[in-house]
């Protein structure tokens, strides 16, 4: 393995494993979300609070799971 690939690889794992804890952050918003959104006595502003919550979820995943797709198009060409 030349220096290169090692760094790489090294990288590439950093990368996953930022990723293993941002998915699972963000498993957590969308179920504190949707807690804050059933749960009995909702005023307007816990409402606001768990679409805010699942909104900033979702595009996170969004946004991350389209840099994916669009880099691997890219190696693939």
């Amino acid at each position: 393995m030349q220096n290169s690939e090692k760094e790489n690889s090294k990288w590439i794992s950093k990368k996953t494993i930022v990723r293993v804890f941002a998915y699972s952050f963000c498993a957590f918003f969308l179920w504190l979300g949707f807690y804050t959104l059933t749960n009995s006595p909702t005023t307007p502003k816990d409402k606001l609070r768990g679409i805010g919550e699942i909104v900033a979820a979702c595009v996170y995943l969004y946004v991350d799971i389209r840099i994916l797709i669009s880099k691997n198009k890219r190696k693939n060409l």
